[in-house]
């Protein structure tokens, strides 16, 4: 006996062997038992997902010589005869080469007749969207009433170009793609059931690139099967589908986040030469930082298929990310239309490698692991203050004029001003409605900066909430102390007053404040104000948010104990 593709040895026979479209058996199965069978329906969804084996289904458990039935017996002469395609009852028809009005009129001719053994006859039109206008037009009133003994299934890929008048008259089952566990599940079962040898990773990548058709997972399951002499592996998937190992996309973007652009280049062109087409190598490379993506910014179980990339994610920031995804995704669509595929590939590596916008995403890298730094820090400084720290100066014997200079030097203290209650309550009760408008109206053109050196500091302003503002001063809101402390250090708060007054001198000041402080004062504020206080009285807090100036010169190992420990909590002591 030839042999028989699995997709076709596999194909369900009965409602129990479907897999992954649970609603739409249990809702036929139900019409089923109950004798309410519609005279027409239509299944629409991606292709291999079960809609042709759900219609043969169909068919048998409606002429199955047991029915009212929910699962056709499958030994009867009738489910026989219409699994092995010799009953004239149930007629296939495919619209791509049968779309025209003639054969439509045919089949119009041929539905007054009954059934020659079953109680249905059955016509499946497969793709029914490519029938013509007129083909559907000589369809309409036949599939609107039909004879009492004829069923139309119409199956499509694409329910979008049925005309409404037929999709009217149908009743509509829409097929969604079978998930990656079912797939998995069935490949499993195919594997023990024809003694294949083939490993997990081999089985979950191929459904994995089946993307939800499971005909597909079954077919690509096939070729390995042909194509391997042993044990499938995931290299034998990667060569019979032409897709990149994940080992080659994992050390492709690590030279690209590297910068080293000509081990890139060469690692494409082996990629390349080994066989794989550039539309593949750029879609698996969209899907890695896909899964880089997610695995980075939602919390799984331990159990993952993003797993291995838990440790590798980390040297990837979302602004990086997003922006090696524009990159090829303009490349997906622009290779499309040339013949130079690979030397669109390969500008696009350099371009993901050396653009103007990744200095500004580098720089934005580097201020956010400083942050993290500094919120360890404070963490740490939060559990010592307890137990303040000594820092004892070593004696050592110097001219009297050199100590008298040291001394002055040590005692200049870094300028430090207190962000208090009262500040806030100024701003608030001397309000500048035109002022507070003018500068929000303006607050998106934030981010259009174009100077390299005030891109950064317009970011975080962008990022700040103003909630109020004076004439001379408004009140930023952030999410927590540090960006306020960084926001109000002098240097940065000099190029934010420059942002803010690049067009128009509008401001002299500004503070800020964490989201949770100003939320506990605003409400004070407004219900003082609501019962009649036009001069209410804030909460005395201690807000423990400061402007700063650039310290004073001090001895090294001064400076690093008040940078680790902050200057509260160390004592200086010659």
């Amino acid at each position: 006996m030839a042999y028989q593709a699995l997709y076709r040895t596999y194909r369900p026979k009965n409602f129990d062997e479907v897999v992954g479209q649970d609603v739409i058996v249990k809702t036929l199965q139900n019409a089923l038992l109950n004798n309410k069978i519609a005279h027409a329906y239509l299944f629409s969804g991606p292709r291999g997902t079960g809609k042709t084996s759900i219609a043969k289904i169909l068919a048998k458990a409606v002429n199955c010589e047991k029915s009212p039935t929910d699962n056709p017996c499958g030994v009867c002469p009738t489910c026989v005869a219409i699994q092995e395609g010799s009953i004239s009852d149930v007629v296939e028809i495919d619209a791509a080469s049968n779309n025209g009005v003639n054969e439509i009129r045919e089949l119009r001719d041929k539905v007054k007749y009954l059934p020659s053994l079953g109680k249905y006859k059955v016509y499946i039109i497969d793709e029914v969207h490519m029938l013509t206008s007129q083909a559907f037009n000589a369809l309409l009133k036949t599939l609107e009433e039909p004879p009492a003994h004829v069923i139309f299934i119409l199956a499509t890929t694409e329910p979008n170009k049925v005309p409404l008048t037929i999709l009217s008259r149908c009743q509509r089952f829409d097929f969604r793609g079978i998930s990656k566990k079912d797939i998995i599940r069935k490949l499993d079962e195919i594997r023990t059931h024809e003694n294949i040898l083939i490993t997990n990773e081999a089985i979950s990548e191929i459904s994995r690139l089946a993307e939800g058709g499971l005909r597909d997972a079954i077919s690509l399951f096939d070729q390995a099967v042909a194509f391997s002499d042993g044990e499938i592996t995931l290299e034998d998937v990667y060569k019979v589908s032409g897709s990149v190992s994940k080992d080659n996309l994992l050390h492709l973007l690590t030279d690209i986040l590297e910068k080293k652009a000509s081990e890139a280049l060469k690692l494409l062109n082996e990629i390349i030469e080994d066989g794989k087409e550039i539309p593949k190598v750029v879609s698996d490379l969209v899907m890695l930082l896909r899964d880089i993506l997610v695995e980075k910014n939602v919390v799984f179980d331990t159990e993952r298929a993003t797993l291995y990339l838990e440790d590798f994610s980390k040297k990837f920031s979302n602004d990086k990310i997003y922006f090696y995804l524009d990159i090829l995704n303009k490349t997906q669509n622009d290779i499309k239309w040339t013949n130079q595929k690979r030397a669109y590939l390969e500008l696009a590596i350099i371009k993901m490698i050396d653009h103007e916008q990744l200095k500004q995403i580098d720089s934005t890298e580097q201020i956010s692991l400083l942050m993290n730094k500094v919120n360890a820090l404070e963490l740490q400084v939060t559990k010592l203050k307890s137990e303040p720290v000594r820092v004892v100066m070593p004696v050592e014997t110097k001219p009297a004029e050199e100590q008298a200079v040291e001394k002055v030097k040590t005692d200049e203290l870094v300028y430090k001003k207190d962000i208090t209650v009262d500040d806030v309550k100024d701003i608030l009760m001397n309000g500048d409605v035109k002022k507070k408008t003018k500068l929000i109206i303006n607050w998106e053109n934030l981010l259009k900066i174009k100077e390299p050196h005030l891109q950064t500091v317009a970011r975080y302003l962008h990022e700040g909430n103003l909630v109020a503002c004076s004439q001379d001063s408004f009140l930023l809101i952030y999410p927590d102390k540090t960006t306020c402390l960084m926001m109000l250090k002098e240097a940065y708060k000099k190029l934010a007053l420059e942002v803010i007054n690049s067009k128009e001198h509008l401001i002299d000041n500004y503070i800020c404040l964490d989201e949770e402080a100003w939320s506990f004062l605003f409400n004070s504020f407004k219900e003082q104000w609501a019962s009649g206080n036009k001069n209410p009285e804030l909460p005395k807090l201690q807000l423990d948010i400061y402007e700063t100036k650039e310290e004073k010169w001090q001895p090294e190992t001064v400076k690093l104990a008040l940078d680790f420990f902050g200057e509260d909590i160390v004592i200086i002591k010659e």
